[in-house]
């Protein structure tokens, strides 16, 4: 069975692909891909699914077997520490075994290089390349209690220096000073004493959910998005509380919702964001996002006479706008960011605290921030749809139709590119359309964003007619 990795890291269903002879396939081929290039330290660490315990003590045998000394965290531990460890200890790089934000019957392995950011493609490709050549009597391993005794496998705490690293960062006193009500969702992840302790030492008050373990992520998908957080419009309103913020799976995602009960998307939080960071902190540099995320950050950086760069979909991209362009702040609308002198790699604890000092500075709640956004930059209308294929015919005919496409709407296109996917470019109020192949999931996601109502609703009412028309075929 070939093994692919995608946008994120490589995933699968627990007992069907993600198995713990794969498992030993995929650490032995990450294990010579780094003694290839000199590597002889790495972090190994997991989140909170199913048998992740196990999985990681896999991971661990084989590295030390093959020579690479294992550092472990005791306790389950987000992928922005990892990236961190990394980066502060010197390590030949890092493995988390996460599936993120998928469901409960998955689990997976996020892999980082040297530098912190998420393995590139050529990366991965040599790693796929290993993977599928291996041969069973290829694997090597050795039990941890002999690799601590040959000096091969160590327990760490990298949280103490995670947190200096955050203080550094984000103004702890002010957010402290802000006396924010919130609510802190953790969806039974990885933030998991992390956001938890933050929040009940920097807000007034702090209602802490889901702060404990649940393999199951009580049966739905741990990603912090509208449907999860839905559950809390009625209580912050009634409640009076300032804001919902939440994490993911492995805590590199987050998600907000206002003191209105309202769900803020991250592609506004981002824009948000990149104008508390220029306004508030004084940073300077351009802005960076994925292809797939909204323009209205890119309205954030022209007014400060900065640059919005442009990457396909995936960290892994963005990140080098971190390392090499001091990027302000890297961003995606699935729900990462990282910003200007911190880690190449999302950071959904960072998001929320960052959003909790937004709040701090101006004194105003989210909501009115939202507005006098709205009225300075104007309205940005997007949206994400996601269209589950049933069949490899399918997907082929719906991305036929789009690479074909000469109009949309009856809107005439003004530019095309398939950097990721098929995007176009429209001449009415800076619409754009983008279709392209999940790298986590069986499903093609659409994007359509306009600064015009009517035309936004206009190409969402066209897509979902499309997706009915082909979801019938």
């Amino acid at each position: 069975m070939a093994i692919r990795f995608g946008t994120s890291g490589w995933r699968a269903v627990i007992s069907d692909e993600f198995t713990f002879s794969n498992v030993k396939r995929v650490a032995q081929a990450i294990a010579e891909f780094m003694k290839s290039t000199g590597g002889s330290r790495v972090i190994v660490a997991r989140d909170t699914r199913f048998m992740t315990e196990r999985y990681a003590q896999i991971v661990s045998e084989v590295m030390a077997g093959n020579g690479i000394k294992v550092l472990m965290p005791e306790n389950p531990t987000p992928t922005p520490v990892v990236s961190f460890a990394i980066r502060s200890l010197e390590l030949s790089g890092g493995i988390n075994i996460t599936a993120s934000h998928n469901p409960p019957e998955y689990c997976g392995i996020k892999f980082n290089s040297s530098n912190g950011a998420p393995a590139a493609p050529d990366i991965t490709k040599k790693i796929e390349d290993i993977i599928n050549k291996i041969k069973p009597d290829e694997i090597h391993a050795m039990s941890l209690s002999k690799a601590s005794n040959e000096g091969l496998f160590e327990i760490i705490d990298p949280k103490p220096q995670y947190i200096k690293a955050l203080s550094e960062i984000v103004d702890f006193e002010r957010i402290k000073a802000g006396g924010l009500r919130v609510i802190c969702d953790l969806l039974y992840g990885a933030a998991i004493n992390y956001l938890d302790e933050l929040c009940q030492n920097l807000c007034a008050d702090c209602n802490v959910v889901h702060n404990y373990r649940n393999a199951y992520f009580g049966g739905d998908r741990p990603e912090p998005d509208e449907d999860r957080l839905r559950e809390y419009s009625t209580l912050v309103r009634d409640g009076g509380w300032d804001i919902v913020i939440a994490t993911d799976g492995d805590a590199d995602r987050f998600g907000i919702m206002d003191d209105t009960g309202s769900y803020v998307k991250p592609n506004e939080i981002i824009a948000l964001l990149a104008h508390h960071l220029y306004v508030d902190k004084n940073m300077i540099g351009p802005v960076a996002r994925s292809i797939s995320t909204s323009h209205a950050v890119d309205a954030v950086a022209s007014e400060f006479n900065q640059a919005a760069l442009e990457t396909p979909v995936g960290f892994k991209y963005l990140a080098n706008m971190i390392l090499s362009e001091n990027a302000v702040i890297a961003g995606e609308e699935s729900g990462g960011l990282s910003v200007q002198n911190h880690i190449p790699e999302k950071d959904g604890i960072l998001a929320c605290l960052l959003v909790l000092e937004m709040l701090a500075y101006e004194q105003k709640p989210l909501s009115t921030i939202r507005k006098d956004f709205q009225e300075k930059y104007g309205a940005f209308y997007n949206t994400r749809i996601d269209i589950a294929m049933e069949s490899m015919d399918q997907k082929r005919e719906m991305l036929k139709h789009f690479a074909e496409l000469d109009s949309f709407c009856g809107m005439k296109i003004v530019d095309h590119d398939n950097i990721d996917g098929f995007r176009y470019l429209f001449e009415e109020a800076g619409s754009w359309l983008l279709i392209r192949e999940s790298g986590t999931e069986p499903v093609l996601r659409i994007y359509v964003e306009s600064k015009s109502k009517e035309v936004f609703q206009r190409m969402i009412s066209s897509m979902r007619e499309l997706s009915r028309r082909f979801a019938s075929n």
